[in-house]
């Protein structure tokens, strides 16, 4: 059966919280979710909640550190990332730190992606999501929204797109036709 990572684009922190809630009402774990962000005000959040400093770019041991397993940061956090679990902070070339949690984060985390271990884009590309749309995930994180991913079987890829295009995704143009609504809604 041919799998798929399917991605959500939000600008609201309360849309991309009530998409994986969705997400999870339709069988989804929440160790099958991966969530990035950028937004300094999420990075503050979780530095706060964790005790634990962020990686950032003058850091030179190009390694990510992990920063809680979901159970640390709890649903109550009211914060994105407490929605799934494996935390992790990256420091990518170009972009800064950004949070991320789940399988993706994970596997990302352990190619050594952050400082100096590679780029955003060929991270991505090498999870299995296309080019065109790793570049449009890196240009959406540069600007502060928040990603989730999740890889869908080939039978439930229409309910993910349905489910993010009614939690106001920014990224319909990536999806195909019958979900799009034929433009782009960058930033």
């Amino acid at each position: 059966m041919h799998k798929k990572i399917v991605g959500g684009v939000f600008k609201d922190q309360v849309d991309a919280v009530n998409a994986i809630e969705a997400l999870k009402s339709e069988g989804y774990r929440t160790e099958d979710i991966s969530v990035f962000s950028k937004n300094q005000n999420d990075l503050d959040a979780l530095e706060n909640k964790t005790g634990t400093t962020s990686v950032d770019d003058s850091t030179k041991s190009g390694k990510s550190k992990s920063v809680g397993k979901g159970a640390g940061l709890g649903a109550g956090s009211g914060g994105v990332l407490g929605a799934v679990i494996g935390l992790s902070l990256l420091a990518i070339p170009g972009i800064g730190p950004i949070a991320g949690a789940g399988p993706i984060a994970s596997a990302l985390t352990g190619a050594g992606v952050g400082a100096g271990g590679g780029g955003l884009v060929g991270a991505f590309v090498g999870a299995g999501i296309p080019e065109e749309h790793a570049k449009d995930y890196e240009d959406y994180l540069k600007n502060n929204h928040i990603l989730v991913l999740v890889e869908a079987d080939e039978e439930k890829q229409n309910t993910v797109y349905n489910t993010f295009s009614s939690h106001q995704t920014q990224n319909t143009h990536m999806y195909p036709h019958a979900y799009s609504s034929g433009t782009k809604s960058k930033f």
